[in-house]
């Protein structure tokens, strides 16, 4: 049996592998983010910000989706993967492809919070929404949680069709 391999993305020079003292080099000159397990075997990335792509344990590589909004972060959680935006939105992807905007996550409470360098102009708060840094979800598999960027940590429980749920504040057990 093979050694494990270690994977370590980069920012802006791709996927190294290193297994033993084995070290390869993939998809180099790219960003890699968001690196996590697909349940299956392999595991998921964001590259250069708008494709989702999946790294089977053999090391071959594929395209999921390509999406025109920045994409941060993702987790699959059964046959479904949810990707988070640099906007804070979470888009599903199907097994199928089929892709879907959680609007639900676009009416969590408090989301009108979610800014940073705030101004007020013309008596109104504006400022850029900063978005979702992580998603992970608990081990069975029930809640959804997406780390937002000064905006808390907002959960589904009903599958992420809807964020229902008011953000988890510390010390707030699920």
């Amino acid at each position: 049996m093979p050694a494990p391999a270690l994977l370590i993305t980069t920012w802006d020079n791709g996927l190294f592998s290193v297994a033993g003292e084995t070290v390869r080099h993939e998809r180099a000159g790219q960003s890699l983010r968001g690196l996590t397990s697909d349940g299956r075997g392999g595991v998921l990335t964001i590259v250069d910000g708008h494709a989702l792509c999946r790294r089977s344990a053999a090391g071959e590589w594929t395209t999921i989706i390509e999406s025109g909004a920045a994409l941060s972060c993702c987790v699959a959680v059964g046959d479904a993967i949810f990707a988070g935006t640099d906007d804070a939105r979470i888009l599903r992807v199907a097994s199928d492809g089929t892709q879907q905007w959680l609007t639900g996550f676009d009416t969590v409470a408090g989301r009108e919070t979610w800014y940073a360098g705030t101004a007020i102009v013309d008596g109104k708060v504006m400022g850029p929404p900063l978005g979702i840094r992580s998603m992970t979800v608990t081990c069975d598999g029930a809640v959804l949680l997406a780390n937002v960027h000064v905006g808390g940590i907002p959960r589904s429980t009903d599958g992420g069709i809807f964020i229902r749920s008011p953000r988890i504040r510390p010390g707030q057990i699920l």
